[in-house]
């Protein structure tokens, strides 16, 4: 195998020397995309070929190159490569480029800045279309240099993003000192994160700590279907993986929307009730783009007295944070504060010197999570609102107070007039989040046997009187353990999630015992003669006189485990109707399906 510095010392002129390696090497880019919408939201380049040149691995080629001090010079021309390939991608101007910087780069001899703008502006791009991912594969010996150099990318509308985030030993210092636009959640804390409790509890504090901070969460290496809703669940912005698609060295493979990925989010009540609320109060601010120039800033605040915030975006449209008026007082106010704003060498000039990121939220997320990730923040006035990853509007903490307060009166109106228990807005609330979550779930549903002829033969109070009884005996059974709803007229439900076979043995002793408790305590409505007789005399729907037998309750459980083959509530309740009828005909009254 060549070393470098040999072909360095036989090539001439300088830039001849990186054609052979960039002509052997190639670029696949694996694509980021919503976690909701399945929007393409960006591309990863990853470095293809350094085995050909006789490398083991990736990692080998660059240290020979920083052994070699070659390391920065080479990935110059990488970028260029890798930003030129990018340019071929259909719509590639409305996405963004996911670049790795190793950061032994910064610690260079020739290392200079102003590179990456020049072949920017050869290829018509922004700054912000590109992204810097950096990560812990290498000690950072000075954190204040380092910072000082994200400041600088960060200030020329570049945007910064921590890789690997959660396995490193300095990842929160970067965080607190480097305050990134997106963090990648390392694979390890997302591998078999639906079927391991401990690793979505760390997931979920690092989203939450990262969203409060204003940053942009990815999911990084989602490999299957259950990771990625655990990972929807938990709040992740993005994700990327295998699941969605293996990186590819052809252009033409990538997708502007992954329609498979959009599809899995479930069209779920509790979603869309909360979304119709959201939706409804969302607060339409004019924005401004992170490249826009002070001035006009300044000047939407002189003009408009009563705005307070402007939200700030991205050439993408993504939210990067807002400028509050406050905050530009002492500028504006201050002697010498407009000459300062229009001179360009300074850096009160730049807007993202007045940026305040404030937490992010995509309009599919229910309210109780929404409201979760603001009260955990101190100072922010609010949330930014997204869809597929663009700023569709601004809640303040005033209206989500509002909000919370609607969605709890359309729960109140929801509970059912008679039993007191939750109706249907609820129940399918539950089950929904059930199959959100890929939790071990049980579900069952009560149907009564011969309410019809009861409730003609005996009128419909006592017909009311035995729905009361039978909601009562839920409460009484079920002890707050499950959940418990009123569906409407004799239909009934429950459910609980699963932790182990313990819980589901207990789940169905309870099904069980209140099937047997209401038969035994319905009698009591029933005249003596017709307790003595067994059944009742009534009228069919043919008004022919026949026996009826006394009021029962059968049952449906159905338990839904991990790799359960039902995938939707609408499965799970065309499993309800088919099987109440064998539950019916069953000796005790109930059918239990296990998947």
């Amino acid at each position: 195998m060549l070393s470098i510095s040999s072909i360095l010392s036989d090539m001439e002129p300088l830039h001849s020397i990186y054609h052979y390696y960039l002509d052997v090497l190639d670029i696949a880019f694996q694509p980021i995309v919503d976690i909701h919408s399945g929007e393409l939201f960006g591309v990863e380049a990853l470095l293809r070929g350094t085995d050909t040149l006789g490398f083991e691995s990736i990692e080998s080629f660059f240290d020979r190159l920083y052994e070699e001090n070659t390391l920065y010079t080479f990935d110059l021309a990488l970028r260029e490569k890798v930003i030129k390939k990018f340019c071929t991608i259909a719509s590639y101007q409305g996405i963004k480029l996911f670049y790795n910087l190793d950061n032994r780069l910064f610690g260079m001899g020739d290392f200079s800045k102003g590179n990456t703008s020049r072949i920017l502006k050869r290829y018509g791009l922004d700054h912000n279309s590109i992204v810097f991912e950096l990560s812990e594969h290498h000690e950072i010996g000075n954190i204040d240099n380092f910072v000082s150099l994200m400041s600088h990318y960060r200030h020329e509308g570049y945007c910064v993003a921590i890789d690997d985030f959660g396995i490193g030993q300095s990842g929160f210092k970067m965080l607190y000192h480097a305050t990134p636009n997106i963090i990648k959640i390392d694979r390890f804390f997302l591998s078999n994160i639906d079927s391991d409790p401990k690793k979505k509890l760390l997931a979920r504090n690092m989203v939450q700590l990262s969203t409060l901070m204003g940053c942009r969460v990815i999911a990084e290496g989602v490999e299957t279907q259950s990771e990625l809703l655990v990972c929807k669940e938990i709040g992740c912005h993005l994700v990327q993986g295998y699941f969605i698609q293996k990186p590819t060295c052809e252009c033409s493979q990538l997708r502007l929307q992954y329609a498979d990925i959009s599809g899995l989010t479930l069209l779920e009540k509790r979603i869309s009730g909360d979304q119709n609320i959201i939706r409804k109060r969302l607060e339409i601010l004019e924005t401004v783009y992170i490249s826009d120039p002070m001035d006009m800033v300044v000047e939407k605040f002189k003009v408009d007295q009563e705005l307070s915030l402007i939200p700030v975006l991205d050439k993408q449209g993504s939210p990067v944070g807002i400028v509050h008026e406050h905050r530009l007082k002492a500028i504006i106010y201050s002697q010498f504060g407009r000459s300062l704003i229009q001179n360009n060498s300074s850096n009160f000039s730049v807007l993202e010197t007045y940026v305040e990121r404030i937490p992010v939220v995509d309009v599919t997320m229910s309210l109780e999570t929404i409201v979760e990730l603001y009260s955990q923040s101190d100072s922010a006035p609010g949330v930014l609102v997204i869809e597929s990853s663009k700023y569709i509007g601004y809640l303040s903490a005033r209206v989500m107070i509002e909000a919370v307060h609607e969605r709890n009166l359309i729960r109140a109106r929801d509970q059912n007039p008679l039993s007191r228990l939750p109706g249907n807005f609820m129940i399918n609330e539950h089950i929904a989040h059930s199959f959100d979550s890929e939790e071990k779930s049980v579900f069952c549903y009560f149907d009564f046997d011969h309410f019809k002829p009861f409730n003609d033969h005996y009128g419909f109070r006592n017909g009311d009187r035995v729905i009361v009884l039978f909601a009562e005996l839920m409460h009484k059974i079920f002890l707050n353990q499950s959940f418990i709803g009123h569906i409407g007229g004799d239909d009934f439900f429950a459910g609980t999630s699963i932790k182990d076979e313990g819980m589901l043995d207990e789940f169905c002793a309870s099904v069980r015992k209140l099937i047997h408790q209401f038969s035994e305590d319905v009698r009591e409505f029933y005249s003596q003669e017709d307790r003595e007789r067994g059944c009742i005399l009534a009228e069919d729907r043919e008004g022919a006189v026949r026996q009826f037998d006394l009021l029962s309750v059968s049952a449906v459980i159905v338990y839904k485990g991990i790799n359960s083959s039902i995938q939707s509530p609408e499965q799970l309740q065309k499993i309800f109707a088919i099987e109440k009828k064998n539950a019916k005909r069953s000796p005790e009254h109930l059918c239990l399906i296990i998947d």
